[in-house]
């Protein structure tokens, strides 16, 4: 059963090396461990995931964050950080937050120029084009709850790059019944997108009037942002309405401004 999901990966990835892990996070510290002492990590400001800051804390890695202009990646800043020499790695995830594209052919060229790798989380386009896996050093992605691939359990970490493979270590995951769980969930996941891009669709269309954050771009989210009272209260008597699950900003996993975060994602 395991190599019918590596094989799967594969050929969603492009990637010669495949490893399930037993979870997104696994895939996170797999790359964070060949980081060499003395050198930093860097992570975008807002619309990352949790354990791009937990993830270094534990294990004691010094980490920065590169600016962004509403969960997209700010070129120049990205620039003027890894010139520094100080970076071993900028870990980012496309789309940003869940609902921002990322210029993803940029910023590797951006960090090639400077020796710093790249590690891409794609654990919300996977099974796309935003999955830009030609522009990264290893990717790495989730099949958690809320994923394109949601079989609550498992991740994987991939690459081409021969040299970097050799000095990466796994917590494999090999439960059969698991494995089955992710296989079937691949197979469903292209249905499962084109479902949430419809109900994204649909809110942006039903919520035109107000200021949505990137709404022309690929997501599972949908921010909005708001700037009285009565503005917030509209946006979520709309999701309670439509029974659409939502959050509230600032939140480092989606915006750091007043928005909220309607989680298309979860329905």
């Amino acid at each position: 059963m395991k190599q019918q999901v590596i094989k799967q990966i594969k050929e969603l990835t492009n990637c010669k090396y495949i490893e399930i892990v037993l979870r997104g996070n696994s895939a996170i510290d797999s790359c964070l461990n060949i980081i060499p002492k003395g050198k930093k990590l860097l992570i975008p400001e807002e619309g990352g995931w949790i354990h791009y800051k937990k993830g270094p804390e534990n294990i004691g890695i010094q980490f920065e964050e590169v600016k962004c202009q509403e969960a997209k990646i700010d070129l120049d800043d990205l620039k003027e950080k890894v010139s520094s020499g100080e970076f071993y790695a900028f870990l980012y995830d496309n789309p940003g937050g869940y609902f921002a594209e990322e210029p993803t052919e940029e910023i590797y060229k951006t960090c090639k120029e400077h020796n710093c790798l790249v590690f891409l989380d794609i654990s919300g386009s996977i099974g796309t084009e935003y999955a830009d896996t030609k522009n990264a050093d290893v990717v790495i992605g989730s099949f958690g709850r809320w994923k394109p691939i949601n079989a609550e359990v498992g991740g994987f970490v991939a690459s081409n790059n021969d040299q970097l493979w050799e000095k990466m270590a796994f917590d494999k995951l090999d439960d059969q019944n698991a494995l089955k769980k992710i296989e079937e969930k691949i197979t469903r996941m292209q249905e499962r997108l084109k479902f949430l891009l419809g109900e994204r669709k649909k809110v942006i269309n039903d919520l035109k009037d107000f200021d949505i954050v990137h709404p022309n771009d690929y997501g599972l989210v949908v921010i909005v942002k708001f700037s009285t009272e009565e503005e917030m209260k509209k946006i979520i008597n709309y999701c309670d309405n439509n029974k659409l699950p939502y959050t509230e900003c600032p939140r480092y996993i989606r915006l750091n401004q007043k928005a909220i975060s309607i989680e298309i994602k979860k329905l």
